[in-house]
Protein backbone atom coordinates (compact mmCIF):
# COMPACT_ATOMS: atom_id res chain seq x y z
CA UNK A 1 0.00 0.00 0.00
CA UNK A 2 1.43 3.36 -1.03
CA UNK A 3 1.99 5.96 1.63
CA UNK A 4 0.84 9.55 1.23
CA UNK A 5 4.49 10.48 0.74
CA UNK A 6 4.85 7.99 -2.10
CA UNK A 7 1.65 9.22 -3.74
CA UNK A 8 3.00 12.79 -3.74
CA UNK A 9 6.53 11.58 -4.54
CA UNK A 10 8.16 13.46 -1.64
CA UNK A 11 10.38 12.30 1.21
CA UNK A 12 8.99 11.78 4.68
CA UNK A 13 10.99 14.74 5.95
CA UNK A 14 9.90 17.11 3.16
CA UNK A 15 8.89 20.59 4.26
CA UNK A 16 5.30 21.82 4.09
CA UNK A 17 6.25 24.06 1.14
CA UNK A 18 7.81 21.13 -0.76
CA UNK A 19 4.72 18.99 -0.19
CA UNK A 20 2.42 21.83 -1.25
CA UNK A 21 4.39 22.50 -4.45
CA UNK A 22 4.38 18.81 -5.37
CA UNK A 23 0.65 18.53 -4.63
CA UNK A 24 -0.08 21.47 -6.92
CA UNK A 25 1.99 19.94 -9.74
CA UNK A 26 0.36 16.54 -9.43
CA UNK A 27 -3.23 17.72 -9.06
CA UNK A 28 -2.89 19.83 -12.22
CA UNK A 29 -1.44 16.86 -14.04
CA UNK A 30 -4.06 14.33 -12.89
CA UNK A 31 -7.25 16.37 -12.44
CA UNK A 32 -9.98 15.02 -14.77
CA UNK A 33 -11.02 18.54 -15.85
CA UNK A 34 -7.46 19.31 -16.95
CA UNK A 35 -6.38 16.09 -18.64
CA UNK A 36 -9.65 14.75 -20.03
CA UNK A 37 -9.52 11.54 -18.00
CA UNK A 38 -12.56 9.85 -16.59
CA UNK A 39 -14.03 11.34 -13.39
CA UNK A 40 -13.76 7.81 -12.03
CA UNK A 41 -9.95 8.01 -12.26
CA UNK A 42 -8.76 7.48 -8.68
CA UNK A 43 -5.32 9.13 -8.95
CA UNK A 44 -6.61 12.69 -8.42
CA UNK A 45 -8.60 11.48 -5.39
CA UNK A 46 -5.54 9.77 -3.92
CA UNK A 47 -3.50 12.96 -4.40
CA UNK A 48 -6.19 15.02 -2.65
CA UNK A 49 -6.39 12.55 0.26
CA UNK A 50 -2.62 12.61 0.72
CA UNK A 51 -2.61 16.42 0.68
CA UNK A 52 -5.45 16.63 3.22
CA UNK A 53 -3.41 14.63 5.73
CA UNK A 54 0.07 16.01 5.06
CA UNK A 55 -0.91 19.70 4.96
CA UNK A 56 -2.17 19.69 8.56
CA UNK A 57 0.72 19.48 11.08
CA UNK A 58 -1.36 17.59 13.67
CA UNK A 59 -2.73 15.06 11.20
CA UNK A 60 0.72 14.64 9.61
CA UNK A 61 2.32 13.95 13.00
CA UNK A 62 -0.35 11.34 13.77
CA UNK A 63 0.05 9.79 10.30
CA UNK A 64 3.84 9.63 10.73
CA UNK A 65 3.40 7.87 14.07
CA UNK A 66 1.03 5.34 12.47
CA UNK A 67 3.49 4.75 9.62
CA UNK A 68 6.32 4.22 12.04
CA UNK A 69 4.31 1.73 14.09
CA UNK A 70 3.23 -0.13 10.95
CA UNK A 71 6.82 -0.37 9.69
CA UNK A 72 8.11 -1.55 13.07
CA UNK A 73 5.38 -4.17 13.31
CA UNK A 74 6.37 -5.89 10.08
CA UNK A 75 10.12 -5.75 10.52
CA UNK A 76 11.88 -9.01 11.18
CA UNK A 77 15.05 -7.23 12.27
CA UNK A 78 18.47 -6.65 10.85
CA UNK A 79 20.58 -9.23 9.06
CA UNK A 80 24.24 -9.00 8.16
CA UNK A 81 24.90 -9.60 4.48
CA UNK A 82 27.53 -12.18 5.48
CA UNK A 83 24.76 -14.28 7.06
CA UNK A 84 22.89 -14.53 3.75
CA UNK A 85 23.48 -17.16 1.05
CA UNK A 86 25.05 -15.88 -2.16
CA UNK A 87 23.77 -17.12 -5.53
CA UNK A 88 26.47 -16.43 -8.11
CA UNK A 89 24.21 -17.16 -11.12
CA UNK A 90 21.65 -14.55 -10.08
CA UNK A 91 24.16 -12.28 -8.32
CA UNK A 92 21.85 -12.17 -5.33
CA UNK A 93 21.79 -12.90 -1.61
CA UNK A 94 18.96 -14.79 0.09
CA UNK A 95 17.76 -15.85 3.52
CA UNK A 96 14.85 -18.02 4.65
CA UNK A 97 12.05 -16.24 6.50
CA UNK A 98 10.39 -17.80 9.52
CA UNK A 99 7.27 -18.34 7.36
CA UNK A 100 9.35 -20.49 4.95
CA UNK A 101 9.43 -17.70 2.37
CA UNK A 102 12.66 -16.12 1.14
CA UNK A 103 14.22 -12.68 1.41
CA UNK A 104 16.25 -11.93 -1.73
CA UNK A 105 18.36 -8.91 -2.60
CA UNK A 106 20.50 -8.49 -5.70
CA UNK A 107 23.93 -6.92 -6.02
CA UNK A 108 22.38 -4.23 -8.23
CA UNK A 109 19.89 -3.32 -5.50
CA UNK A 110 22.70 -3.08 -2.95
CA UNK A 111 24.70 -0.84 -5.29
CA UNK A 112 21.63 1.41 -5.61
CA UNK A 113 21.49 1.74 -1.82
CA UNK A 114 18.46 -0.48 -1.35
CA UNK A 115 18.85 -2.28 1.96
CA UNK A 116 15.31 -3.30 2.95
CA UNK A 117 13.94 -6.58 1.61
CA UNK A 118 10.44 -8.02 1.83
CA UNK A 119 9.73 -11.70 2.18
CA UNK A 120 8.28 -13.25 -0.97
CA UNK A 121 5.65 -15.11 1.09
CA UNK A 122 4.54 -12.82 3.93
CA UNK A 123 4.58 -9.15 4.95
CA UNK A 124 7.79 -9.29 6.99
CA UNK A 125 10.87 -7.41 5.92
CA UNK A 126 14.50 -7.21 6.97
CA UNK A 127 17.13 -4.52 6.94
CA UNK A 128 20.34 -5.81 5.35
CA UNK A 129 23.54 -4.56 6.96
CA UNK A 130 26.63 -4.26 4.78
CA UNK A 131 29.70 -2.12 4.24
CA UNK A 132 30.37 -0.42 0.94
CA UNK A 133 33.92 -1.09 -0.16
CA UNK A 134 35.57 1.57 -2.25
CA UNK A 135 37.65 0.28 -5.13
CA UNK A 136 41.29 1.17 -4.72
CA UNK A 137 43.08 2.94 -7.53
CA UNK A 138 45.97 0.96 -8.97
CA UNK A 139 49.37 2.03 -7.75
CA UNK A 140 51.36 3.58 -10.54
CA UNK A 141 55.05 2.95 -10.58
CA UNK A 142 57.46 5.81 -11.01
CA UNK A 143 59.68 5.48 -14.06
Amino acid sequence: METHYEILNVSENASHDQIKARFQQLILLHHPDRNGSSPNDKQAQRILEAWEVLRDPTRRKQYDAELSARQAAVSNGEVDLDDMIYDEDNQSFSLRCRCSGVYTITEDELEQGIDTVCCDNCSLQIHVLYDVLEEEEPIQSKS
